[in-house]
């Protein structure tokens, strides 16, 4: 490029960014005194929400060359699908609604405090001086799930996962490891306190008693990780003393090595982004419990203070945190982007798509009306609740899944705290053990997949991984869900 034609550049890219800024006022100017009501969808528009999963889940596996490549625009087909069918059942102006409290109240909080914890956990390096062994492994996964309930799934996902990777990276078969990580940290250890998952959180911002969650659903949570951690231990010896030779030449080697490094077991480099991490979990407690005050609209929807507050606030600690690795660490450039862009694709399309499914959900269509008849005369209300929010909490958000069927419930949280205990924790129980089901359960799923695929593990496709919850999870949830809440 001549000097000639970078102001040219530049010039273009300041117009363009004039330009959005104009519209974005306008958008904001002419929907301001709009109010409008999201209308129900018709059934039709689940097609490209299933269509999106369908092709994220066997298009790698039946068109994997077509797939990597045109994936963006396969997305972007069922994302417009689903735009036009909405349009053409409830309008223009409600479809514009719609999918803007899709951007505004889910998608861009999601992918900005998912980014940012992305961020600040690549600038926060633990090395354990140990090899994989079962016993280290096991540690490793029960300090994420104490981890989980203070910073999150999320937080602690990012935060362990390098370090798994690494004290695993001579291990042979570590896809195993993988799995039970997303099924303990990134799930199932954040059921206690409402730090731990979105769903606790939006229920103890509706009433429910901060520790409530802990003495309720601590017996389910044991249980639970108990048979899962036997069961990987079972697993990983039988891989163990597959690899057993190769893993005595591997230690040898390694045995040499480590004369020359520090004798401490764990080395934690990146101390300020620790820091930063704690900023992050006041900052998302703060603003959640604090008053909603609207300051614009768009399409109808309010875009509250606290929102701003707290996204241009993740904005800002993540800017330090890349500010800090630049400038003080000198390691921004070994820093990938490509998990977190990865994320961000798939799940803007299954944001938009899943709406329609959602608004049909919460509006109680007569579709999912056989589910709340159910639920209203069946006389093992805990029983069905926590099998019918599973579902929807293995291939929708599962924090808006909770505010439905708390509602269905009765939506008073006192009342349900001590006249209906067993359901408001099969509720819980079921909105945040459900979400490792999938890749998609759950926000950190699919990156802890991501990161491991950049590390060279080769992580199952969609339809693969729930073989293995399937296979695993499933029979103890199902186990537990019988004798303790039936």
């Amino acid at each position: 490029m001549t000097k000639k034609q970078r102001p040219l550049l530049k010039q273009k890219k300041c117009t363009k960014v004039v330009s959005f800024i104009k519209i974005f006022i306008l958008a904001i100017v002419s929907s301001s005194a709009c109010h409008a009501s999201i209308e129900t969808p018709s059934p039709n528009t689940i097609i490209p929400f299933i269509g999106v999963l369908a092709s994220i889940a066997c298009f790698p596996l039946l068109i994997p060359s077509l797939w990597h490549k045109y994936d963006n625009l396969i997305l972007t087909c069922w994302t417009a699908v689903s735009t036009c069918m909405c349009v053409n059942t409830i309008g223009g102006y409600p479809t514009g609604h719609l999918i803007s409290c899709v951007l505004i109240k889910e998608y861009i909080p999601f992918i900005v405090l998912i980014g940012t914890l992305y961020i600040i956990g690549t600038g926060i390096h633990i090395r354990i001086n140990k090899e994989g062994s079962t016993n280290v492994n096991i540690a490793i996964l029960v300090f994420g799930e104490f981890l989980s309930n203070f910073i999150g799934t999320t937080g602690t996902s990012m935060l362990l996962l390098k370090p798994m990777i690494d004290v695993n990276k001579n291990r042979k078969y570590k896809i195993h490891t993988m799995i039970f990580f997303i099924f303990l940290v990134s799930n199932i250890g954040g059921c206690l306190l409402p730090f731990g998952d979105p769903p606790l959180f939006l229920g103890y911002l509706k009433g429910v008693d901060f520790f409530w969650t802990a003495t309720h659903i601590f017996p389910l949570f044991f249980i639970v990780s108990a048979c899962l951690l036997a069961i990987y231990v079972c697993i990983d010896k039988y891989f163990v003393r597959l690899e057993k030779d190769q893993l005595a030449k591997e230690v040898e080697h390694k045995a040499h090595g480590m004369c020359k490094l520090n004798n401490n077991a764990i080395q934690i480099t990146g101390h300020l982004n620790i820091i930063l991490m704690v900023f992050v979990t006041l900052l998302v407690a703060y603003t959640g419990i604090m008053p909603k005050k609207k300051a614009f609209s768009i399409f109808g929807t309010a875009v509250h203070y606290k929102g701003l507050i707290r996204d241009i606030g993740l904005v800002v600690i993540s800017a330090i945190s890349l500010w800090m690795r630049k400038y003080v660490t000198r390691t921004v450039s070994k820093t990938s982007f490509a998990p977190i862009s990865e994320v961000a694709r798939y799940f803007v399309a299954i944001f938009m798509t899943m709406a329609p499914v959602a608004v049909m959900l919460k509006h109680g269509h007569e579709f999912f009306q056989p589910i709340r008849n159910l639920l209203a005369n069946t006389q093992h209300a805990s029983f069905w609740y926590f099998w019918f929010v599973s579902p929807f909490s293995s291939f929708l958000d599962n924090a808006p899944t909770y505010l439905v069927f708390f509602k269905m419930a009765g939506g008073d949280a006192i009342n349900l705290m001590h006249e209906h205990p067993q359901i408001l924790t099969a509720i819980s129980a079921s909105s945040v053990f459900m979400g490792a089901m999938t890749y998609i359960g759950n926000a950190p799923n699919f990156m802890v997949t991501s990161i491991a695929k950049q590390h060279g593990i080769r992580m199952p496709s969609f339809l693969g991984y729930m073989v293995w919850s399937c296979a695993i999870l499933l029979p103890v949830l199902v186990a537990v869900s019988y004798f303790m809440m039936y």
